[in-house]
């Protein structure tokens, strides 16, 4: 099976789509703060991409690390710490069972062809949290189509979930308990891009970051939660 990537290079400057790709990350160490010190914490990055986890929460304070089974997102990612390709069939074996205090792992569920083995594999690795974003079926995408299309859909994306659907697969399915629910943006329909048109991205990205985002927090890009295992 061939596993599909995101970009190699980003430019979150021109495209708020590709900032995005930052921001939900910001907001899950915004929300891992709330209930961890990252003095002397460790922190796992499954699935790191290209390194954004790892020197975002480096320059937190954690200790972070990542894997990815992509060669040249180890490459890049290990310009911000240690970094190894992934053996899917056994990271538990891999990298030992409670060996970090959390487990990141950020848009990469939907790709996994097994994800409640791989929430699984996350829970065993973690000691004390695992935290996940994951995109939001309840993401606010064309309310006026009646017809189904592909082109809204991410063709690496194998499955989707609502918040209902997530806290089901986690707590019933894989030994975990919610601690707390993050939202990183909601686009408006029409709304967003009309402000986008006229007002501009800056504009545009602190609306979706801000007003829309707390009114609309379950509707947004991203769902972001934080689980411990259960005892």
């Amino acid at each position: 099976m061939k596993h599909r990537h995101l970009p190699y290079a980003i430019s979150p400057d021109e495209n708020r789509f590709h900032f995005y790709e930052t921001n939900w990350k910001q907001i899950s160490l915004e929300l891992l703060l709330k209930h961890l010190k990252p003095s002397g914490q460790t922190v796992f990055d499954y699935g790191c991409g290209r390194g954004e986890t790892i020197k975002i929460f480096t320059e937190a304070g954690f200790r972070a690390s990542g894997t990815d089974v992509d060669p040249e997102c180890v490459r890049l990612s290990s310009q911000f710490g240690p970094a190894r390709l992934l053996d899917l069939n056994d990271p538990v074996a891999q990298f030992g069972s409670a060996s970090f205090d959390v487990v990141t792992s950020f848009h990469v569920l939907e790709h996994v062809d097994n994800p409640k083995k791989t929430l699984n594999d996350l829970r065993q690795i973690a000691r004390k949290y695992v935290l996940l974003a994951v995109p939001n079926l309840r993401y606010l995408h064309r309310l006026t189509h009646r017809d189904i299309r592909l082109d809204g859909v991410n063709e690496g994306h194998l499955q989707a979930w609502d918040h209902w659907h997530l806290l089901n697969l986690a707590e019933r399915h894989c030994g975990l308990e919610l601690v707390e629910w993050s939202s990183d943006a909601t686009m408006l329909p029409f709304v967003s891009m009309f402000a986008n048109r006229f007002l501009g991205q800056k504009l545009t990205v602190r609306l979706e970051t801000g007003l829309f985002r707390r009114m609309f927090p379950f509707h947004a890009i991203s769902i972001i939660g934080l689980f411990r295992p259960k005892a």
